[in-house]
């Protein structure tokens, strides 16, 4: 679709420019020339052609503004199309294609360096949705992967790996910088419970590729995976 609408907008810039110059160009003869100028007014033929020509130009670029406006309707469309796919609906976080895809650009093991891999999550879920009903279930999901999503923004990717499954990827990392994310995220859950009257526990496991004897990124998330009991 972002083809098509490139090729869309590129068409239309074209006639747009076409138009203006056929404009610019009637408006320098009837500027220029003495005799039409004179005449345009005493000959009705000569008038009327000219009014027509006038009038096609005008109607002409009023369809054009119509078309970018709805290139601009198809811009949007296209964006929310790009959101329905790589987007969680339920949370609005990387879905599980987004986070295939962010696995995938650590294809190699040169680029697992400094690589730390967290799975996290909601424990008491299931209870919740027993007690609560789904909808409160839903709710309590959708408001940490916002308190997941606020405390990993400076440190790397976050997305919802299906169901009750939420990934975190940290660059570069480092074992003090780790303990720093570790520590927001445990203190916006913090924050989260004293105000609301469900409250979130979460288990998360880490792994780092320094400190494990494996060779890819589906090894290393398979670790933490591990780790947590899956």
């Amino acid at each position: 679709m972002k083809k098509n609408v490139h090729r869309f907008k590129t068409l239309k810039v074209i006639e747009l420019s076409v138009f203006i110059i056929l404009e610019v160009i009637f408006l320098i003869i009837l500027l220029t020339n003495k005799t039409m100028k004179s005449s345009i007014f005493v000959d009705k033929s000569l008038f009327t052609l000219c009014s027509v020509m006038y009038a096609t130009i005008i109607l002409s670029l009023s369809f054009l503004i119509y078309d970018f406006i709805k290139l601009r309707e198809l811009k949007i469309q296209s964006h929310q199309l790009e959101n329905l796919a790589y987007l969680d609906s339920k949370t609005g976080i990387p879905n599980r294609t987004s986070c295939s895809m962010f696995f995938d650009t650590h294809g190699s093991k040169d680029s697992l360096n400094g690589i730390c891999c967290m799975v996290s999550e909601i424990s008491n879920i299931k209870a919740i949705n027993e007690t609560n009903g789904k909808d409160v279930g839903d709710k309590v999901i959708r408001d940490f992967s916002n308190i997941l999503e606020s405390s990993a923004k400076d440190f790397g990717f976050v997305g919802r790996n299906g169901g009750n499954e939420f990934v975190t990827v940290i660059e570069k990392c480092t074992d003090e910088k780790l303990a720093s994310f570790c520590k927001l995220l445990s203190n916006g859950i913090d924050e989260y419970n004293k105000h609301e009257p469900v409250s979130i526990v979460v288990r998360s496991e880490s792994v780092l590729f320094d400190k494990e004897e494996v060779s890819s990124f589906s090894e290393l998330i398979a670790q933490a995976y591990k780790k947590l009991g899956r």
